[in-house]
């Protein structure tokens, strides 16, 4: 077979992306899995039938799919979890989710061809007031790393010394390692550790982390304490391909991050594109999340898309942004980023659903649209619709091949990207009422506003 028109940095990017799907719907948790285990059989090998939808045997790859992404086999999962709010309601989407696959010959640029295992694993969920709360915004309060234990753990003070990353991360990482492989789903009641420990994979295999947004600061946390925790000597090579991640911990942890992973194994060799890089965090420069959370980024997020036209949109992201400077500062440890790269973006007049956007924002609709547009579509690659011209991604240079026809699992329906922008800010807004209940103290005036 020729090689897929993807290279390796690429196909792991795709991926990840694929394991975000499951953010898409709305269900109970074994729905959402059902519907993500489907959707995955139309992208891999041996996915195991999803037998309400009609299948009847493990699944082969579509065959748009082969000369794009290559040729891969689900063998973990996938996994995830639908969480429950205080209430002990639960909250109707995967909260977060997981899987991995693998391919007999990955050719990775610049270096040797060899077989590969990818752990995938899932971004925020923007319809998730459960990971913005208690993973992404977790931040006022830090995890000592040199004694973190995913099973048990709690914030601590800052010493100054030890590498520390934040509660949120700490979260995320706990969850994913509690993650077991439902019976139906590929290697079936195991967890991601389980799984690993009993793989024998040929001398030099290679196994890769990788994930964006929420994701692209806990795939090289988790990866960090695979690696430390012994999880991942049966393998030749460790690598990670985070994306768009908020910065997972401060200066110490990014130093312990940088020595254990460096940008490129030995012998292997650099390569000119900007997105190949490994153990690399890569980041559009006009995506406001990964300018979480160091302060002299946070500091850029109210204007990044120009001064916003009207005063009310102008309250409220200078009202966020101050929040989000204070959370981060609260525990005195200064958040640095892992290695990384930065891409360039470029600002859209349009979102991917075609619906417009003022630039500079004059609501905070505009703001969050651009938001998503910047953060997802900017590096997935934007499809020419109307008089909207295609749109080079950062990494992809257009989106994966999809079904002409979503089905859905009973039970499921589908978010449209409105709608979840429309969640978000919502959100947000409760989120500032819920931090501030003198908001005006920031000219942030939303009740006269609205």
């Amino acid at each position: 077979m020729t090689n897929p028109s993807l290279d390796a940095y690429q196909q792991v990017f795709g991926m990840a992306g694929l394991a975000n799907r499951a953010g898409g719907y709305n269900g109970f948790g074994i729905q959402l899995q059902q519907q993500l285990q489907y959707d995955l059989s139309f992208y891999f090998n041996n996915v195991p039938p999803v037998k309400i939808m009609g299948q009847k045997a493990p699944s082969t790859a579509d065959p748009s799919v082969l000369p794009v992404l290559g040729n891969w086999d689900l063998v973990w999962g996938p996994a995830l979890i639908e969480e429950k709010n205080e209430k002990g309601v639960p909250t109707g989407v995967a909260d977060n989710a997981l899987y991995v696959a693998k391919c007999d010959a990955v050719a990775f640029p610049g270096g040797p061809t060899l077989p590969a295992y990818v752990v995938a694993i899932a971004a925020t969920n923007p319809s998730s007031l459960y990971d913005w709360e208690t993973e992404d915004f977790a931040v006022s309060e830090v995890v000592n790393w040199t004694t973190y234990n995913p099973s048990n753990f709690a914030p601590s003070a800052y010493n100054g010394n030890d590498p520390y990353i934040s509660k949120g991360t700490a979260t995320g990482v706990s969850i994913l390692l509690g993650l077991e492989s439902p019976n139906s789903a590929a290697s079936p009641n195991t967890t991601l550790q389980q799984f690993l420990a009993g793989l024998h994979p040929e001398p030099g295999t290679a196994i890769i982390f990788c994930g964006h947004s929420l994701a692209g600061a806990l795939s090289p946390t988790l990866a960090l304490y695979l690696k430390e925790n012994k999880d991942l000597n049966a393998f030749g090579v460790t690598l990670v391909y985070p994306t768009a991640g908020p910065t997972p911990g401060e200066a110490a942890f990014a130093s312990l991050f940088n020595s254990k992973f460096p940008p490129l194994p030995p012998g292997w060799q650099q390569q000119s594109g900007t997105y190949q890089s490994w153990n690399t965090m890569h980041w559009n420069d006009l995506d406001v999340v990964p300018h979480a959370w160091p302060v002299s980024e946070l500091e850029k997020i109210a204007t990044i898309y120009g001064q916003a036209t009207t005063n009310m949109t102008a309250s409220i992201l200078n009202t966020l942004q101050k929040m989000a400077i204070d959370d981060s500062s609260k525990s005195g440890a200064s958040y640095t980023r892992i290695q990384n790269q930065s891409l360039p973006g470029q600002l859209q007049n349009s979102s991917s659903s075609s619906i417009s956007i003022k630039t500079p924002p004059a609501t905070l609709q505009d703001y969050m649209l651009q938001l998503s547009v910047q953060h997802v579509s900017m590096y997935n690659g934007i499809p020419a619709t109307g008089p909207d011209p295609q749109v080079t991604g950062l990494i992809l240079p257009q989106p994966l091949p999809k079904p002409d026809v979503v089905k859905l699992v009973p039970g499921v329906t589908a978010v449209t990207e409105f709608e979840m922008i429309m969640k978000i800010i919502n959100q947000i807004i409760e989120w500032v009422f819920s931090h501030y209940t003198l908001v005006e103290k920031e000219n942030a005036n939303i009740e006269a506003d609205k």
